[in-house]
């Protein structure tokens, strides 16, 4: 896993708890704790340090996962600003994603694991097949969620079918609200 998303869990972890919370969850799971962005690091101790933070502040590990993606996103969004200018809103990022957004990052993080997306505009509604070898739908969520954000917009977003229910594939339906 690219360091880059590490990097942006820390961020996400210091707003919203404090810089102590990153530094014992890193003791806590035994991770290194020197992220680069560039690098790449054992999926585990991703996995390791959020189950750290979950129990910490008293979340699922899906709820600090899903917080880390949609806190994250803006911490993304000002650390890569290229990969989003000229989007008008979180729409046609999504729209975007395997054409021209995740070609984006391979160039910029060589070797990054991107997941797979097949999207159905469905008028009022998206429906984005999620496809990744981490089944990290959660963190999904939480992105589609902090980019409407981004954008000034409400979504909710739903789970019509997920690899952890042990259905076939990932439906995440994204909702406009209010």
């Amino acid at each position: 896993m690219k360091g880059l998303l590490f990097n942006v869990v820390e961020d996400v972890v210091t707003d919203v708890l404090d810089a102590d919370a990153w530094d014992d969850a890193i003791e806590n799971c035994g991770a290194s704790g020197a992220y680069t962005s560039l690098g790449n690091y054992d999926d585990g101790e991703l996995v390791g340090i959020v189950g750290e933070v979950a129990e910490m502040a008293d979340l699922s590990v899906d709820e600090t996962v899903r917080l880390a993606g949609r806190d994250g996103f803006a911490h993304l969004a000002a650390r890569e600003p290229d990969v989003i200018a000229g989007y008008d809103g979180w729409r046609a990022v999504l729209l975007s994603l395997d054409d021209i957004i995740h070609p984006e990052v391979l160039k910029l993080y060589p070797g990054a694991q991107v997941p797979r997306f097949r999207v159905i505009d469905d008028g009022p509604e998206m429906v984005l097949e999620y496809s990744s070898e981490r089944g990290l739908c959660a963190l999904a969520d939480g992105l589609i969620v902090g980019c409407a954000n981004w954008f000034g917009a409400s979504v909710e977003v739903r789970h019509d079918s997920c690899i952890h229910r042990r259905d076939d594939v990932c439906l995440l339906r994204v909702v406009e609200s209010g």
